[in-house]
């Protein structure tokens, strides 16, 4: 299970702040109270994402299997972002055993074929990850089950942008382990995470049975088993 984060907020001082000069207050100044200021490396926002992208220590990198999955024509073509930010969060979240980046690709190929905008259930989840729009909240809310790292500052279009929804449901897997090892008492095996990730650990429909036979098939593919 990942490690918890400890919020990171300081308290910044009461201060003087420069303001437009108006009739009230000629001077153009004011004294903003003593607030709280959420830290760097709590939260990513769209300036952060490009940035750890772009810069990325590369070496050592364990990029997911590639040349698998034919029957997809953009199968490969997220390998980079899938690597970088599977590596990122595994050290970010200091997990055992470590996120496999073919888990994460699996997945989206099961979600959306490599689809950047796939047509289905666009009233409820959006992108290549196939997030749900209710999700979507959880991971910016400040104040909710994910407060301790969020992101920040988008928008549901910004969902059909695999650079951003990809790190996105990376970070999203890792808390479906978390919440899958509360469900079990036990740590889940990936196909667990998956059918939370779902939404279909805990049901006993066929549609669980469907998912899971469609992940395994593109999960072994990638392994070559």
């Amino acid at each position: 299970m990942a490690k918890k984060i400890p919020k990171k907020t300081t308290t910044v001082r009461e201060h003087p702040l420069h303001v437009p000069v108006s009739k009230n207050n000629p001077t153009g100044i004011t004294i903003r109270d003593r607030h709280l200021r959420r830290l760097n490396g709590t939260y990513l926002d769209s300036t952060e994402i490009e940035s750890i992208f772009k810069n990325y220590d590369r070496k050592g990198l364990v990029f997911p299997t590639k040349g698998k999955l034919k029957e997809y024509k953009n199968a490969d073509k997220y390998d980079e972002v899938i690597a970088v930010w599977t590596d990122y969060f595994n050290k970010k979240f200091n997990v055992e055993p470590p996120l496999d980046p073919d888990v994460v690709k699996a997945l989206i190929a099961s979600e959306s074929g490599f689809d950047s905008d796939p047509l289905r259930n666009r009233k409820i989840a959006l992108g290549i990850a196939q997030i749900t729009k209710k999700t979507f909240k959880v991971l910016q809310d400040p104040n909710g089950e994910v407060k301790e790292f969020i992101f920040k500052g988008f928008l549901q279009k910004d969902l059909k942008n695999p650079n951003i929804s990809i790190p996105m449901a990376i970070f999203w897997l890792h808390r479906k382990r978390e919440t899958a090892t509360n469900r079990l008492q036990r740590t889940p095996n990936y196909e667990e995470i998956i059918l939370e990730y779902k939404g279909l650990l805990n049901s006993s429909t066929k549609l669980k049975d469907k998912a899971l036979e469609v992940f395994r098939g593109h999960y072994v593919s990638l392994k070559g088993k």
